[in-house]
């Protein structure tokens, strides 16, 4: 409804005529008339009674319009209003229910700034704020032409925003003890302002898309240079992970889980820096035209950028998320709690019951067999194999948690199995060849011939079989469409020759799934087969990595590989391939376990006292730690979503891919922050504090390549995510 509302009301033209001031009068009267701003108020006080979730919607299509209303603004103070015990409160509410007045709140506590910039300032006739323990109705307080230094100008940013001194008002009702509610109500306009500012940046990222599929320039269109679909692939990574920590937080909210309040912070910084990054991104890419007035580019930009600033620096919120997940710095307060009431939500990021379940299970699995040598060698071994202790997970069901029954597997669904792995990286334990052979099967399983599954997934199963991926050949790279390597049929055997590069467990695989080239045709000439390697005609050769995991050089020279062992059809490898890289990119729990790793890592190291203190009360330390958390629970909502999606049939093909992006270019930068902050303790290897963070940054750097390159994953986020063109052959 509220699409089709602004879609109607709130063009290009209305939003520029309500420029000077950011207010739509007509329009705000169509939403007071539709009961918009009452959304959140109880029925019995003449509301919607709607859920937190509903008004974080409502957010997101106003800041998709750019619409020029007040929006959270009013629907976070009427419902404060109808939560506080007061005759002025109740007056208030029903004027503004009735649309002869519109109230909104001060940021700021009133009492040590008075003065200060208030949202919808500009237009309200009444500003509630608090003052010490209790909340102050303000009607009519004294507007200021400019901030109170004299030193500014008008607010640039298209918002009803204005500077008011709060002691000068022309009626004033104090209701004392309403603290809590008040600060729950500043709670919830973090949270709506955070789900409106990513929706005003994905409105500006698409505009640049589409913008950059008609402009031409050099003889092409300027969406075919990855200098363009690149960063606006990373904008739009970054903006619609805000959008799903939004969504994950208000789960949490409602749910009342311990993280809730520190994840709100999360979102904030999230949500105000990203964003209003993005909207500069995707004005650049409309060149000149992107200044103009006339464009939505500068007025994206414009409006993300006054919806960040109404607030502040964000990366005060983000110290305020390492006080609620770190504890305060030394000689700090741990910050106030007060969250708003969620109602019934309906958005679920919960694993489910069977997941707690294998996560009972794994951790008890732990407990009887971890060991500070067993955590030693799975890192130092460089493929993490340890025969004795995969065979045990294999009796538990915890090696391969979605192996189907009827091939001996427990039949668990992909959100337990990520449950299983998340419990394992807590551990510190790093099991490469049962990663990836878990990868392959479920290839098998999928496009492998019956016969194939009997023969093989019950082996797998049961441990001891593992395969290996060869897909990189030494001049392709990540173009696997350009394979060399070749399958001649003879018989009923297919003979292989060519060599694959980084073929990780190849030295130890029985199985290679391998793509080769039956056929001219550059996409329709790809054939897959699962090679049984452990034969005449297959060699390995080492290479070590500057992570300290080994990878190999694997040569085939006339592998006999028999028909059945064929994955789809002759010449339709093309078709497996998609679902296999479905397959791989439909869960980021490796790169959320690492990002978690270092968070422990770095938390280790700086809690531990220096030559300069505790290096954990720096507040550049604070910040680093904070934003490796933050993006790990980026990473964590999106691929929730991912693994719904795939687990539903609604894969989306850019959604996996933003998954892989957005871990292990995390993983990277933070490792690599942490591994300048923490110097010179970094400078030597170890195993706990800033020995991690060392090894972290070495070995974050090959997440960015293996399972295709950040610059694939951008491409692919770019075309099928934002419509761009090809930007490859």
């Amino acid at each position: 409804m509220l699409e089709r509302l602004f879609h109607e009301h709130a063009t290009g033209a209305r939003i520029r005529a309500a420029d000077p001031v950011g207010f739509d009068r007509e329009l705000w009267d169509i939403l007071v008339e539709q009961g918009v701003p009452a959304l959140r108020v109880p029925e019995d006080r003449g509301g919607s009674g709607m859920s937190l979730m509903h008004a974080l919607l409502a957010a997101e299509q106003a800041g998709r319009a750019l619409a020029p209303v007040p929006l959270i603004e009013a629907v976070v103070a009427n419902r404060l209003l109808a939560l506080l015990d007061a005759s002025e409160a109740r007056e208030l509410l029903e004027d503004c229910l009735a649309g002869r007045s519109l109230a909104t709140l001060a940021l700021r506590d009133a009492g040590s700034a008075p003065r200060q910039v208030v949202p919808a300032g500009a237009v309200a006739d009444a500003v509630l704020c608090l003052q010490g323990d209790a909340v102050v109705i303000c009607r009519g307080a004294s507007r200021l032409a400019m901030p109170a230094d004299g030193s500014g100008q008008a607010q640039h940013g298209a918002i009803a925003a204005q500077w008011l001194d709060l002691r000068e008002c022309r009626e004033r009702a104090v209701i004392p003890g309403a603290r809590v509610a008040f600060e729950a109500a500043l709670a919830e306009w973090r949270l709506l302002g955070a789900a409106q500012l990513a929706m005003i940046a994905r409105r500006a990222i698409e505009s640049a898309a589409q913008y950059a599929c008609e402009r031409e320039a050099f003889g092409r269109r300027i969406g075919e240079y990855q200098g363009v679909s690149h960063v606006l692939a990373d904008a739009f990574t970054s903006v619609d992970g805000a959008r799903m920590l939004a969504w994950r937080t208000v789960d949490a909210i409602a749910r009342g889980e311990p993280d809730a309040a520190a994840l709100l912070s999360m979102l904030w910084w999230w949500s105000a820096t990203t964003g209003h990054e993005a909207t500069l991104r995707a004005l650049r890419v409309f060149g000149g035209y992107g200044t103009a007035m006339e464009y939505d580019a500068q007025l994206c930009y414009r409006r993300a950028g006054a919806q960040l600033l109404i607030a502040g620096d964000p990366e005060r919120e983000l110290l305020r998320a390492a006080d609620l997940l770190f504890g305060p710095a030394a000689g700090g307060t741990a910050p106030a709690v007060a969250l708003p009431g969620a109602g019934e939500v309906v958005i679920d990021f919960d694993w489910g019951a069977d997941a707690d379940a294998a996560r009972v299970r794994a951790r008890e699995f732990v407990r009887r067999h971890d060991s500070e040598a067993l955590r030693r060698s799975m890192r130092d071994s460089l493929d993490g194999f340890d025969p004795a202790l995969e065979a045990a997970l294999a009796a538990e069901g915890l090696l391969y948690p979605e192996m189907p029954r009827e091939y001996g597997g427990p039949g668990l669904s992909a959100c337990a199995a990520a449950a299983v792995h998340a419990t394992f990286a807590e551990a510190g334990w790093h099991m490469l060849m049962p990663g990836v052979t878990n990868m392959l099967w479920k290839v098998v399983h999928h496009a492998g011939s019956d016969r194939l599954k009997q023969e093989l997934l019950p082996r797998i199963a049961r441990g001891g079989v593992h395969l290996a991926m060869g897909y990189t050949e030494p001049g392709s790279g990540s173009d696997i469409f350009a394979a060399r390597t070749t399958a001649t049929r003879r018989g009923d055997d297919w003979v292989i020759n060519g060599q694959k590069m980084f073929t990780s467990t190849g030295h130890r695989s029985d199985y290679n799934l391998m793509v080769t080239r039956t056929g001219p045709d550059k996409h329709r000439g790809i054939t897959l087969f699962l090679g049984p390697v452990k034969q005449a005609g297959y060699s390995v050769t080492e290479i070590r990595t500057i992570g300290d995991d080994r990878t190999n050089v694997t040569f085939y020279s006339d592998l006999a590989v028999p028909d059945r062992y064929r994955i789809g059809e002759v010449n339709g490898g093309v078709k497996v391939l998609a679902a296999a890289l479905a397959i791989e990119q439909s869960g980021g729990d490796l790169y959320i376990n690492w990002l978690h790793g270092i968070c422990r890592a770095a938390l280790e190291w700086a809690d531990r006292p220096g030559p300069d203190g505790r290096p954990l009360d720096d507040p550049r330390v604070r910040l680093a730690i904070a934003e490796a958390a933050v993006r790990a629970q980026v990473t964590d909502a999106l691929s929730r979503r991912s693994l719904w999606a795939f687990a539903q049939g609604r894969v989306r093909k850019h959604e996996g891919p933003m998954v892989k992006l957005m871990g292990s270019e995390s993983w990277m930068w933070c490792s690599q922050r942490l591994l300048r902050l923490a110097a010179p303790d970094t400078l030597l290897r170890g195993y706990e504090g800033a020995g991690l963070i060392e090894w972290s940054a070495r070995r974050s750097i090959s997440s960015t390549i293996f399972a295709g390159t950040s610059e694939i994953q951008r491409s692919l986020i770019a075309e099928a995510g934002l419509g761009l063109p090809r930007t490859r052959s």
